[in-house]
């Protein structure tokens, strides 16, 4: 083989080497661009244009939220993102679901997860009484409302937290599954990394943090945190048990433990001096 034709040859080489390196870039900066995206899909705007999908009546055997067997007129949920986003500009996997609900309760899940569980989005309850839509709910003596959409399962056992059951439903968002991860870990000390978990856990679906979580409850962090007017042990003794506190408390009781919420009022402590309004 002649110089010229080596010479020819590591050129190519090179060349080709260049265009792999850039197209992996590309690729890898079109994979970061199709993480951050955010979708909101608006429920009762959709149904109002006819575009739910197919009815169909759905049996659940033990509904966690009325705690008996209940049937329900629904559609598809995985059908209706599928029908409505173009999966093909997400990355599931890096991709989670979050229900927004009126009262301000925001539960969310790994996309992947739900859209391989079968769950459905019902609109009506066929149990309900006569004249209405649904059936009421009581919960710790308040009575609620699932209207106007309820996500429910028929594959997945109730026990399981890894599902969520949101009712009051009215959006559906699709976020970077990081998004709360990057806001609000505890970067300049990780040994609060069990107190964010339990928060994020326990908490973030009813409260927020810098303008981050849920707005059924109040906002924990911002402009002044709740760890800077309560009373350290009456904060920690509160998460543990709201009710021995203040009679019909909206705040469920966890089922945490002391040494738990010590570590979730630990996290709070750090965050009061990382305010940042979002």
């Amino acid at each position: 083989m002649n110089k010229l034709k080596i010479n020819i040859i590591i050129s190519c080489f090179f060349i080709f080497s260049f265009l792999s390196c850039n197209q992996k870039k590309e690729q890898k900066i079109e994979a970061i661009t199709i993480a951050q995206t955010e979708i909101k899909l608006d429920l009762l705007d959709l149904q109002k244009k006819n575009r739910l999908g197919k009815d169909t009546i759905i049996i659940i055997a033990n509904d966690p939220v009325y705690h008996k067997l209940k049937k329900y007129n629904a559609v598809s949920a995985s059908l209706l993102i599928k029908n409505e986003i173009d999966l093909t500009k997400i990355d599931p996997k890096n991709t989670k679901i979050v229900f927004e609900c009126i009262d301000g309760y925001k539960p969310e899940m790994p996309m992947e997860l739900f859209l391989n569980s079968n769950p459905y989005l019902a609109y009506r309850d066929i149990d309900a009484p006569k004249g209405s839509n649904w059936e009421a709910i009581i919960k710790d003596g308040n009575e609620m409302n699932a209207e106007p959409f309820y996500i429910v399962y028929t594959s997945v056992s109730e026990k399981d937290t890894q599902y969520k059951w949101p009712y009051n439903l009215v959006r559906i968002n699709l976020e970077p599954l990081n998004k709360s991860t990057i806001e609000l870990y505890p970067l300049k000390n990780r040994k609060l990394e069990s107190g964010y978990t339990l928060f994020k856990s326990q908490c973030l679906t009813c409260h927020a943090i810098n303008g981050i979580g849920g707005t059924m409850g109040p906002e924990l962090n911002y402009p002044k945190s709740v760890a800077e007017y309560w009373k350290e042990d009456e904060l920690v003794n509160y998460i543990v048990n709201p009710a021995s506190f203040r009679n019909k408390v909206k705040m469920p009781t966890l089922g945490i433990t002391k040494q738990q919420s010590q570590k979730i009022v630990d996290y709070l402590k750090y965050m009061s001096e990382n305010k940042k309004k979002s």
